[in-house]
């Protein structure tokens, strides 16, 4: 196996030698400071695990894409995760972003279909378009207290996302966001919320419960599909339960 590596770059891994598909486990040379478009991108190599070092600041666009993975911690270090980087990782299961991670590109972790729970850093500020849109078994996601949008179909399909807690300092919810997120029972909106993009929760079939950050908030229906729009137009406490924080 060698790894490509150019000026602080790695550009691309080769397997060279009888036996090289049969390494599970990567260790990336301290002094790397950026993981190369496509670097790692295969749907051949059978790697379990992948150490990226505190040097690495930028993950570039298609790094992991179709990488077999378990699972994923990105260093502190590292400031951007581009578009694509781990798209199609089918065997990610968890995780945990780096706390000075700035933004998660579009299509980041998109169609991860074994990924169950995220940690998001506090320095995010933005989720991507699609970013994990349709990663079926995600049940768990914690976002950091710097997040100020969130993509439109970022978590699309999310069918066992069971609850969502938006931290105040979101502003933004794109179009389709959490739509189809057929086990969501909860949800707590943030008081920064300012604008809801159409059908951000649509089709949230088992959503019951929703925080509100006061009485005076203001609640756009459009976000929800039409059942759950009539009943925050009527404020119907049959249909679910709306709750309000504490200040």
């Amino acid at each position: 196996m060698e790894l490509e590596i150019e000026n602080g770059v790695l550009k691309k891994i080769h397997m060279l030698y009888f036996g090289d598909d049969d390494i599970k486990d990567i260790v990336i040379p301290y002094g790397v400071t950026k993981i190369g478009y496509q670097a790692f991108a295969s749907d051949r190599h059978q790697i379990d695990s992948i150490t990226i070092p505190d040097t690495v600041t930028d993950i570039d666009d298609g790094a992991f894409a179709d990488c077999h993975i378990t699972s994923l911690t990105i260093p502190d270090s590292v400031i951007s995760i581009g578009n694509d980087a781990f798209i199609g990782c089918d065997r990610l299961e968890s995780v945990t972003i780096g706390k000075n991670v700035i933004s998660i590109g579009d299509h980041a972790f998109n169609d991860c279909r074994s990924l169950k729970s995220v940690t998001i850093g506090n320095s995010v500020t933005s989720i991507g378009d699609f970013a994990f849109s349709v990663d079926r078994k995600l049940e768990c996601i914690t976002f950091g207290n710097s997040l100020t949008s969130i993509g439109k179909f970022a978590f699309h399909g999310c069918e066992s996302l069971k609850s969502v807690t938006l931290p105040d300092s979101v502003t933004e919810i794109g179009e389709s966001a959490f739509e189809f997120c057929y086990a969501l029972t909860s949800l707590t909106i943030g008081k920064g919320l300012k604008v809801f993009g159409d059908d951000a929760f649509s089709e949230c079939d088992n959503l019951k419960r929703i925080t509100l950050p006061s009485r005076e908030f203001e609640l756009d229906p459009k976000a929800f599909d039409s059942s759950i729009r009539k009943a925050f137009e009527e404020r119907d406490v049959s249909n679910f339960i709306i709750n309000y924080k504490e200040n």
